[in-house]
């Protein structure tokens, strides 16, 4: 079945035209179309002339205007008769009457009324009558004053600029083309009307119509196209040779010209061609600005009385009393409308429309909630908006007979499909549809009627839907449910298992075409859809039966999988918004996993954003002893406290669940995101870092130092409680404390040497390290043997700290030492004389005795150190030049220096030294001196040394 894009409907019957003015009176109207009081004429005291078969010679129509609910109508007899269109409130179905509001007499006598242009963008009507064009206000057609805008006369045709409909131009007008016999003039329209422009035209023109800078016009010639920025003529074909309406009998009949055109869009114009001789083929053109042809060809079997395209449809009425309509974009056949002869038509008109009520379309596509009480006004009245938005269609084309007008308004696509799904003709149904959806261009996107088409298909997809569910044919039924957008709980209620009562009262409400929900309330479930299905073997008990039956619910069920998946893609942007749709749809994804086992896909579902019921879909894990499954869609939703109840549980063998692995890695990783206080609290973060530090004392540790919330955390009581496990664990926390968080709090600083010292002690425990460090002293005492003064050989280190990170740094022991050493140099916060102690207790660490003697100003004990115990001379000069805080660096690669650098190395620089520093300064380097020069060893040749201090102090 082709689709049929028009229906004919009245709005002007012949009883109607009348030829006296009614007197108007008050009126209450609540129409929804009226912008001004209206009442019926009375009877008594305003008789009304109709037209009868003795007076219709008399008075015909001759052209129309329609815009809003206004229709204007010029006749034979030099009037124009302004009707308009209301709701009829009396009956219980909303219909449109038509009511006359005045008479308007031009004034020329009974000249015919030849053409009635509206511009409402202005407020202007312009009609044209006895080669003159006058000028009205909109809506109430008042004549405008000639002081304003006089008329224009000779005028043999003219026209608007189709591009600036409904809109005006920067100045407030807009252009109006004029012919004259000799010439073409452009006027400039609004409150007043001036001159724009004027150009020659010998041949005059007979019709002309305009897009933008081109003109399309005929002379009794030819069809041309005039550019009015390049004012260029482009020649197109010979006006065609039509037959004239009437014959004398001196000449018979004569052929006048009759050229047709019309805009179908932006550069681009319709032309018709034809010929008087019989069988002459008639065809319609379209052309580009340059005059090319361009598509294919239209063909009608006698040349048009008049023509209008609505794109993409051009509608032809045609001498044998009807109307063709043909596809532009593909030039075919759509639909041919018969026509009563005895209306007469007379012609086309093609405006800015008028409204017409359908009332087919509006018992189609009311909507009403369904499964719930319609007890919501405010819905009510939004659901009675919507069918008067949708019902009342905007019909351009206006057809018009003798005393009579008919509007071509746009065939519900409800109505046809219906007539096709009556008698179970789906396939054609959709096809139906298709075509209709087709013809919907890029320019329809976000209008009224694109928005009516989609309400339109959707019934039409929900009920073919529907009919095939009803012949289990699922998966396309279920295809064709998603495409009308129907609500996914009216599908799901089919299958009892899957469908919670709540849901289908859940607001928003379900909203159903009302044949629709009765289509729905007859299937039933889809138990009965399948029973129903079986027919007369529903009865059997046999197996084979009962096997068919499984297959069908099964066969179900994988199409619903489906569904929900396509209908899950269409939401995706809707997840986690609390959308009752797509709760159902995950809730019932789950179900459906959870029933065929499909592990992969309920981690593929829960793992990423979704909108599971909690109870329900909680409930059913569990019971499944999904427990791991359950803990994911808990951390999907932010119930991080619950998925980490479950995992602790799990680890400790309270719950088994085989999928759950890594167990501590995730609590890890959990506690360590940065979360909002609302999802996870800091008491619950401490309840289960503190179970993880038992279950791992280092990953719990890494709780209390990399946590986002780790500053809001007790140190001390972390610490207090840290006790009980390693120190590695004590000394990692005060790490963090002292390093990272830059903590001043010297029982932090001191806990930290000490949990150092006791590394080491417990090395120099575990692998007799006191043997280990002798070695290291006599190992660096013998390798600074003093040289002689006068040569210059480079050693490959000068300081025993050298020594030890240079040559001895493979070794644990000395690896810890060195960690120790750099802490104890750089910080001076700790208190010296517990970290003094416990270097006691640890064994004879002299180094760090002698930079720990340093804190507490007890210089001479550190150089007596580093000198007699040590030998370490550079250690001892870098002790004085930096006040006794160092005792030489650590470097982090291998780098050969000098014994002494007192001359041959700039000092550590300093940006400034004070006065008490420089006399501190002197002082230790007077120890120092005096140190050298009372060695007990002789065997050691210090004068290089002394001379170089004798002239550092006497610099």
């Amino acid at each position: 079945m082709p689709y049929t894009p028009y229906t004919l409907q009245t709005i002007l019957a012949s009883s109607c035209v009348q030829r006296e003015e009614p007197v108007p009176t008050p009126n209450t109207s609540t129409s929804f179309f009226s912008r001004r009081a209206t009442s019926p004429p009375n009877e008594a005291t305003s008789p009304i002339l109709r037209l009868t078969s003795n007076t219709s010679a008399a008075v015909r129509i001759d052209s129309v205007g329609a815009w809003d609910n206004d229709l204007y109508c010029g006749t034979s007899e030099g009037t124009v008769l302004h009707y308009s269109l209301q709701d009829n409130n009396t009956s219980t179905e909303k219909t449109l009457t038509t009511r006359l509001e005045r008479t308007i007499n031009l004034g020329y006598g009974k000249k015919s009324v030849e053409r009635i242009l509206l511009i409402p963008q202005v407020s202007k009507a312009i009609v044209l009558c006895d080669s003159t064009l006058l000028f009205f206000s909109l809506p109430f057609f008042d004549p405008i004053s000639a002081s304003f805008i006089p008329p224009i006369k000779g005028v043999t045709c003219f026209s608007h600029d189709i591009a600036e409909e409904g809109r005006i131009g920067e100045d407030g007008t807009v252009e109006l083309i004029v012919v004259k016999r000799r010439a073409l003039q452009i006027y400039k329209v609004g409150e007043s009307m001036y001159l724009k422009r004027e150009l020659p035209l010998t041949e005059g023109a007979i019709t002309l119509t305009r897009y933008g800078r081109i003109l399309c016009l005929a002379d009794h010639q030819n069809y041309k196209l005039i550019n009015l920025q390049q004012s260029s003529v482009t020649m197109l074909i010979p006006t065609p040779q039509v037959p004239a309406t009437t014959s004398t009998l001196l000449l018979g009949s004569q052929l006048i010209p009759k050229p047709l055109m019309a805009v179908v869009r932006k550069d681009e114009f319709l032309v018709v061609s034809g010929g008087s001789g019989a069988g002459s083929q008639t065809i319609g053109i379209f052309v580009n600005p340059n005059g090319d042809a361009i598509r294919g060809t239209l063909q009608w079997p006698s040349y048009p009385k008049s023509l209008c395209v609505e794109f993409p449809y051009v509608a032809a009425l045609l001498s044998n009393h009807t109307i063709e309509i043909h596809n532009i974009l593909d030039q075919n056949l759509l639909q041919r409308i018969p026509l009563d002869p005895v209306m007469e038509p007379r012609g086309m008109a093609f405006g800015h429309g008028i409204k017409v009520w359908m009332d087919a379309l509006a018992t189609s596509l009311k909507r009403s909630p369904w499964k719930q009480e319609p007890t919501d006004s405010e819905l009510q009245v939004q659901l009675q908006r919507e069918i008067i938005k949708y019902s009342t269609i905007t019909a351009r084309i206006l057809l018009y007979g003798k005393d009579s007008v008919l509007a071509q308004v746009t065939t519900p696509l409800t109505i046809q499909v219906d007539g096709l799904l009556e008698r179970n003709l789906v396939e054609e149904a959709m096809q139906l549809a298709e075509q209709a959806k087709n013809t919907m261009s890029e320019d329809d996107q976000g209008t009224v009627y694109a928005e009516r088409l989609k309400s339109e298909l959707n019934y039409t997809f929900q009920k073919s839907g529907l009919l095939l569910l009803k012949e289990t044919l699922f998966d396309d039924a279920f295809t064709l449910l998603s495409k009308g957008d129907i609500d996914p709980r009216v599908v799901i209620q089919l299958f009892d298992d899957l469908m919670l009562d709540s849901w289908l009262h859940s607001p928003p409400p379900i909203l159903l075409f009302e044949s629709v929900q009765r289509l729905i309330e007859d299937m039933g479930d889809l138990k009965k859809i399948v029973n129903g299905s079986l027919g007369e073997f529903k009865e059997d008990g046999s197996s084979g039966v009962s096997d068919m039956r499984c297959v069908l619910l099964e066969n179900a069920r994988e199409a619903l999988n489906k569904y929900l998946l396509t209908e899950r893609e269409k939401r995706k942007h809707k997840l986690g918004q609390n959308d009752i749709e797509c709760e159902v749809i995950d809730s019932c994804l789950l179900k459906i996993y959870m029933s065929q086992g499909d592990n992969d896909s309920i981690y593929q579902l829960l793992q990423h954003p979704n909108d599971c019921n909690i109870d329900e879909c909680s409930k059913i894990l569990y019971e499944s002893k999904k427990y791991y499954a359950l803990s994911v869609m808990y951390e999907s939703k932010h119930m991080y406290e619950k998925a980490l109840e479950l995992w602790t549980r799990m680890h400790e063998g309270d719950l088994r669940d085989d999928d759950f692995k890594n167990g501590l890695n995730r609590v890890k990783e959990l506690l360590l995101k940065d979360l909002e206080t609302a999802d996870l609290s800091l008491p619950a973060i401490m309840h289960y870092a503190w179970w993880l530090t038992k279950q791992s004392p280092r990953d719990g540790v890494e709780i209390f130092t990399r946590s986002p919330r780790a500053r809001d955390m007790d140190p001390d009581e972390i610490l207090e409680r840290l006790e009980h496990y390693d120190n590695q664990v004590v000394r990692s926390y005060l790490e963090y404390l002292v390093n990272s968080l830059k903590s001043e709090n010297p029982d932090y600083c001191t806990r930290l040497a000490c949990s150092y010292i006791k590394d080491i002690r417990d090395e120099i425990k575990q692998n007799d390290g006191l043997g280990l460090l002798k070695e290291l002293v006599d190992d660096f005492k013998r390798d600074i043997n003093p040289y002689p003064a006068d040569k210059d050989d480079d050693l490959s280190y000068s300081t025993f700290l050298g020594y030890l990170s240079t040559q001895k740094s493979q070794l644990r022991l000395v690896q810890l030492r060195l960690v120790l050493i750099r802490f104890l140099q750089r910080s001076n916060i700790y208190s010296p004389e517990v970290v003094m102690n416990a270097l006691s207790e640890a064994g004879p660490l002299d180094i760090e005795k002698a930079i720990v003697f340093g804190k507490m100003n007890k210089h001479q004990e550190s150089l007596d150190i580093l000198i007699n115990e040590l030998y370490d001379f550079v250690g001892a000069e870098t002790y004085c030049v930096t006040n006794g805080h160092s005792a030489g660096i650590i470097p982090s690669t291998t780098v050969p220096v000098r014994s002494s650098s007192l001359s041959e190395k700039p000092l550590p620089s300093v940006e400034y030294v004070s006065s008490d520093q420089m006399t501190e300064r002197s002082e230790l380097f007077m120890m120092l001196f005096n140190a050298y020069i009372s060695i007990k060893d002789r065997c050691l040749n210090l004068y290089p040394m002394t001379g170089q201090l004798i002239l550092y102090k006497s610099s």
